[in-house]
């Protein structure tokens, strides 16, 4: 059964807190990642505010992919 690998899980309050936070998991993810090459990267916006970074391999490794649940009002 295939396991997913939490990386980073943030909230943010701005813009700019957000892109530095996603970069550092990012870059974290991505390292991890190349040690095995089994699995890809995966950021999920979970509201306006939180963020989440995992390694899975439902995702091809050397690819991110972003899945959002936030929803507008």
């Amino acid at each position: 059964m295939p396991t997913d690998m939490l990386i980073a899980d943030f909230v943010v309050a701005t813009v700019e807190e957000r892109n530095f936070e996603l970069e550092r998991a990012l870059d974290t993810a991505k390292f991890k990642a190349s040690m095995d090459r089994q699995h890809g990267v995966l950021v999920t916006r979970h509201d306006f505010f939180r963020f989440s970074v995992s390694l899975t391999p439902n995702v091809p490794y050397g690819t991110i992919q972003e899945r959002d649940h936030a929803r507008c009002a």
